[in-house]
């Protein structure tokens, strides 16, 4: 497809089905882009610049003056192999970092509370 001028953008469709895990499905689209050929590299660009000019978000997609300054800091170099991607160390959300062994701590707090399904 690429070779024909199709241009491939991470576009989890996560969002909004409960029964799926935000996040997790474009880690595995992520990983499946490699596996289809793409080089790190390319998914990395497929997965930030080119899906926020696909969708027309011109506040997202790169870290650029004016732009959110959201991004993620990894322990290891996805360029080497692109499951570093999952070896996160901090989040960053408009240019401030995200609380997340608070924000863990809340929802194992709301889980453990949380009323059994029944069966």
């Amino acid at each position: 497809m690429r070779a024909a001028g199709v241009r491939v953008v991470l576009g989890s469709d996560s969002a909004g089905d409960p029964s799926r895990t935000i996040g997790w499905h474009a880690i595995w689209e992520v990983d499946a882009l490699g596996k289809a050929g793409m080089t790190p590299s390319e998914v990395i660009v497929a997965s930030t610049r080119l899906a926020a000019e696909t969708l027309r978000m011109d506040q997202l997609g790169t870290v650029a003056p004016g732009k959110s300054a959201d991004f993620v800091v990894l322990n290891a170099n996805p360029l080497d192999d692109i499951a570093n991607t999952r070896k996160i160390f901090k989040v960053y959300l408009r240019g401030q970092e995200v609380e997340r062994a608070r924000m863990r701590a809340k929802w194992e707090a709301e889980w453990r509370g949380a009323t059994p399904p029944r069966r």
